[in-house]
């Protein structure tokens, strides 16, 4: 049996940007076509990454540590073949599965069938293994009476269900994941949890970005850290998670010294919020009691909370700060008031609705609440028994 190994060296990737003169803003066409002739776009090359050296042998899980916008995903998709580098090379031997976009080479118009070919060829899977393994990737899934429907009349669940078991369907050599992946109802991720530890266990490389201190310490057994694309550090997972909380401490630390006054929420601020609905607790008329945290840039805080069930939203009437001496060493915080308690009332919800699509976005106001927070499956399961309280 042949090993496994994954090699970057001195990798780089430089992409352009166009960014069009902001005081000249075109009324119609024919001003924006003028515009685009006499002041054209000004070309910028972004750097992304820049100086990322490691390499992974058989056994090795690497946990890749980072702020947003670090360059995990970045790397993540270059590892993957999405993007190639403009510096240095990426070597790979043994078969790749990656599970980064659970969506990716679906169709709306063809069926779940047809859908399971067109994502496992755009994945590289053989036609003929989809095919003879489509009655269990159905099965798996929970969608074998829809195998003939057309994949826009899924839910959003049911399409990550579907995702999902395609994207598991085979045993490979390196694993790559953006978060471990959790999609669908309580029967559904018990099954997904089980495949998973069965695939990251019969892989032989697992690359892996999480913002979960306890899932990467409990996988991997090294790290690299990532800021603003760069490499700072490679090591083991102990040196390489200490490394980050220390990164976030020095960032804070500045911010505190740099900013006067203390910032509040904004739109930027809030883009770097990481954070999760814990528990639920239902009260009389559908009123909903969020429990949870949040970390957000240079200790800003979202504003407001938003539930969204099956496409309505709701939005949080007053939220209450909390105390969580466990987010605020993990994410290096300056204090521990970063858990809430927020109170949501779900007027006419449908007592038959499935609640296959529930999220919670936190944002600066109402428009704005748009980054979303992890939900867990405990969450949805009691959203459900609630609304079916007679």
């Amino acid at each position: 049996m042949s090993s496994a190994f994954i090699r970057v060296r001195g990798v780089g990737l430089d992409v352009p940007m166009y960014l069009q003169n902001e005081n000249k803003r075109a009324s119609g066409w024919g001003q924006l076509l003028l515009g685009a002739a006499i002041d054209p776009a000004r070309r910028r090359v972004a750097t992304l990454l820049d100086g990322v050296d490691f390499e992974l042998r058989d056994g090795d899980r690497l946990a890749i540590l980072g702020r947003n916008g670090a360059g995990k995903s970045t790397l993540l998709r270059m590892l993957n073949g999405v993007y190639r580098p403009t510096r240095g090379s990426v070597e790979m031997h043994g078969s790749c599965q990656a599970l980064l976009n659970l969506s990716l080479g679906f169709n709306g118009e063809a069926t779940l069938r047809e859908n399971i070919v067109l994502r496992g060829v755009a994945m590289g899977l053989k036609s003929s293994f989809l095919k003879s393994n489509a009655d269990e990737i159905l099965d798996f899934a929970g969608l074998t009476e829809k195998s003939h429907h057309r994949l826009r009349t899924l839910s959003s669940g049911q399409r990550l269900r579907l995702g999902f078991a395609i994207s598991t369907a085979m045993q490979h050599d390196i694993m790559l994941m953006d978060e471990w992946v959790g999609a669908g109802d309580a029967e559904f991720m018990g099954r997904a949890k089980e495949r998973m530890r069965d695939r990251v266990g019969g892989s032989k490389i697992v690359v892996l970005a999480s913002h979960s201190d306890g899932l990467l310490r409990d996988i991997c057994n090294k790290g690299v850290v990532l800021d603003q694309g760069r490499l700072l550090h490679f090591g083991d997972i102990e040196s390489a998670q200490d490394a980050y909380h220390g990164l976030l401490a020095e960032l804070r630390e500045r911010a505190r010294h740099e900013l006067r006054p203390p910032i509040e929420a904004t739109a930027d601020a809030v883009d770097q919020t990481h954070g999760q609905v814990d528990s639920v607790q239902i009260g009389t008329d559908v009123v909903c009691t969020l429990e949870g945290w949040w970390a957000g840039a240079d200790g800003a805080l979202p504003k407001v909370l938003a539930l969204q069930v099956d496409g309505r939203r709701y939005t949080a009437g007053r939220i209450f700060p909390i105390k969580r001496e466990d987010v605020k060493q993990r994410f290096g915080l300056s204090h521990e008031d970063c858990g809430f308690r927020a109170r949501i009332r779900i007027p006419h919800v449908d007592p038959n609705t499935r609640f296959d699509d529930v999220q919670v976005f936190a944002g600066s106001d109402k428009e704005s609440a748009s980054i979303p927070l992890a939900v867990a499956t405990s969450v949805v399961d009691q959203l459900r028994k609630g609304q079916r309280k007679p």
